[in-house]
């Protein structure tokens, strides 16, 4: 056992995600003078998420102050997505307050919210038209206006004709509800259906002139195989739509120059290949020339460093700045992710790299930038920034600091590298245990992230402070497969899941293991989704791990090809085109089921029900066929929850699992 902390300072909970408040999403206003944001506090009483506005001066730290009010009391409300009127007048957001999701309007200067709007299901990508009349986003279709109705369903009947008829976190997915280009009135409410038919749409943003939108959509016929998203322009006044891209990659997120020149947005130009860097690019509407900016990187944009502490948008737009002279965007570099700026001939430079991790962020539309974002670090989950003009970067909000940096004592990450197979060098990162003391030897458990396209990084991780302050050390790194290195790092693990990326992993562990004051004989493994699967192909493997958790994982991949949300085509991909005809033994050959007689590991099997990614059947698979083979171990199921239970579950089931992770741990290590 380690050392009691000092007496001012305790080890960190499961139970303190309770006191923790994340920040997101934050807008600053077209003048550059006001920031908008989201701040989402844990309801412990109703086992939810409460969220509300904030808003601050972007010139004063100490403006901080709460917007919006939701309704306190019954089913937790939340209020986000803010959106500046262009006059910065006005600001839209979405809320449930109404028991269903609705738009709202709120002045500058506060006062209270009025809706001007309902829509059918969860909306997104909200967008003003210049003239601030008119406010566009995307929602579901309604059953009776689609063009794909199915006669035959009923309230306990689900048919489908669809190839991919089911989504993690939304459930089994209606023939006859796509999600479509809404437009809203702000004045009189009425609401617009811009798009139809059976295609879905994301990501609206009117036009300058405020006479077309553009949006993203796979509208292909062999769009269930080949789903490449194009841009399409679709005129405001009569429908009519115009292909401005095609189908060279996947586009997202697209936005609109202030002159109406261009158009940014984000993809790649290589098909549906999958272990591709997305770039930054550009297109001018009128001749559909485009150019990718971010071709010298050999860097994903974006952030892909994974937490279980944020509420966050998951992609952050391109955004154009200095009157449309240039654009900001955000890249992973190994464990961390910055602010860019890029000019159109294609020169980019570092903007902002401080603190470690950017999850997004917004700037004013004219004049010098001012820049809001939220940026995390190994011990804070994430903070309000503001950088203005020719000025550093200034921290405005500190929501858990009372709890991380004075209640609690924290484990910092160290970084280190190493070498693995083929010399390839390898970046992680090393927790000492809470207490540590020179000359006594410790357990060590190595974390592994998911995808295998995500990245482990230098920001605040809730599970591995818990494994610190339980008196273990924590081992994570970035294998082959990890976004942040390079497309040569990415494609390491394509065709080769259990191959090099295991032998990265243990080569991490050989490198933990010479330390002194790591003892072992004492590991344990663990790691979700991909991490998961990883977690049961080590033990397959080997059994020099004294105990393992699996969370979301993967056990058969032949099945999992059929079962999972995205398994015929990702998984297929990921294992390099090999298909459930063709490929039958090379797939199984790379799935733990078919080595469970080898495992002889203690394994604790963690799965939530309405998993669509990874499905309930592959937790299903590995413990009944573990326990007939007499390995020691124990299933838990999670009623109601998808794959994002770790990250955005209820609350009392997050900090059950927590502490079940740790109770396997102190039984066996």
């Amino acid at each position: 056992m380690t050392r009691p902390c000092s007496e001012d300072r305790r080890r960190i909970r499961p139970d303190d995600l309770y006191k923790m408040q994340f920040v997101g999403d934050p807008q600053v206003s077209p003048d550059g003078q006001l920031v908008a944001f989201v701040v989402t506090d844990v309801d412990r009483e109703e086992n939810g998420y409460r969220s509300s506005i904030w808003i601050a001066e972007t010139d004063d730290p100490d403006s901080v102050r709460q917007f919006t009010y939701p309704p306190y009391g019954g089913p937790p409300v939340r209020d986000h997505s803010p959106r500046w009127s262009p006059d910065g007048q006005k600001l839209a957001f979405l809320s449930n307050r109404q028991d269903s999701n609705s738009l709202w309007l709120i002045d500058r200067d506060g006062g209270e919210a009025r809706s001007v709007g309902d829509f059918c299901g969860p909306a997104g990508g909200l967008r003003w038209s210049p003239d601030g009349d008119k406010l566009a986003f995307v929602a579901l279709s309604p059953d009776e206006e689609s063009d794909c109705s199915d006669d035959g369903k009923s309230a306990d009947v689900y048919t489908t004709k669809r190839l991919r008829y089911k989504f993690n976190g939304r459930g089994l997915m209606d023939d006859d509800r796509r999600r479509h280009v809404w437009v809203t009135d702000v004045v009189s409410g009425e609401t617009t259906q811009m798009t139809d038919s059976c295609f879905d749409d994301s990501s609206p943003d009117f036009s300058p002139d405020g006479r077309q939108i553009i949006f993203a959509s796979c509208r292909r016929p062999e769009q269930e195989m080949y789903y490449v998203s194009d841009l399409y322009s679709l005129s405001v006044e009569n429908g009519q739509l115009e292909k401005l891209t095609d189908g060279e990659g996947p586009v997202g997120q697209p936005r609109w120059s202030p002159s109406g020149e261009h158009i940014a947005f984000l993809g790649h130009d290589r098909g549906d290949e999958i272990a591709v860097d997305t770039g930054l690019w550009f297109i001018s509407p009128d001749d559909g020339q485009r150019q990718c900016l971010t071709g010298e990187f050999d860097r994903s944009v974006g952030n892909s460093v994974g937490t279980d502490v944020r509420y966050d948008p998951k992609a952050a737009a391109p955004e154009w700045c200095r009157d449309g002279e240039s654009i900001i965007f955000s890249l992973t570099d190994g464990g961390t992710s910055s602010i860019y700026e890029a000019q159109l001939d294609g020169s980019c430079r570092l903007l902002i790299d401080d603190p470690a991790v950017v999850t997004s962020y917004s700037v004013n539309s004219t004049g010098k930038p001012v820049v809001a974002y939220v940026g995390a670090d190994w011990d804070s989950p994430g903070d309000l920034w503001v950088m203005l003009p020719d000025d550093e970067p200034v921290r405005f909000t500190a929501f858990n600091d009372q709890l991380l940096r004075e209640e609690v004592v924290l484990s910092p990450p160290e970084r280190v590298t190493f070498s693995s197979v083929e010399d390839w060098e390898i970046e992680g990162w090393l927790m000492k245990p809470v207490g540590w003391e020179q000359g006594e030897e410790y357990p060590l458990v190595l974390e592994i992230h998911g995808g295998p396209a995500g990245t482990s990084g230098e920001v605040f991780f809730h599970e591995y402070q818990l494994l610190a302050a339980s008196g273990w050390g924590v081992m994570f790194t970035n294998p082959r497969g990890s976004r942040g290195y390079g497309e040569r790092h990415l494609k390491g693990v394509i065709g080769d899941w259990g191959g090099n990326d295991y032998r990265d992993l243990m080569a991490a562990v050989d490198y933990a293991c010479e330390l002194p004051w790591v003892d072992s004989e004492r590991l344990g493994v663990t790691g979700g989704s991909y991490g998961g699967y990883m977690t049961n192909w080590i033990v397959s493997q080997t059994d020099r791990f004294s105990a393992a958790v699996t969370f979301r994982s993967i056990s058969n991949l032949y099945t999992k090809y059929g079962c999972s949300d995205i398994g015929f085509y990702g998984n297929r991909r990921g294992m390099g085109g090999a298909d459930l005809w063709d490929s039958e033994d090379f797939i199984m050959s790379r799935s733990p089921m078919r080595y469970a007689p080898q495992v002889s590991t203690p394994i604790l099997i963690v799965h939530a029900e309405e998993d669509y990614r990874c499905p309930m059947e592959q937790a299903e698979q590995w413990y009944v066929a573990l326990k007939r083979l007499g390995v020691e171990c124990r299933f838990v199921r999670y009623a109601g929850e998808n794959h994002e239970l770790s990250r955005s579950g209820k609350p009392l089931n997050r900090v059950d699992r927590l502490q079940r992770l740790l109770q396997w741990f102190e039984t066996y290590l």
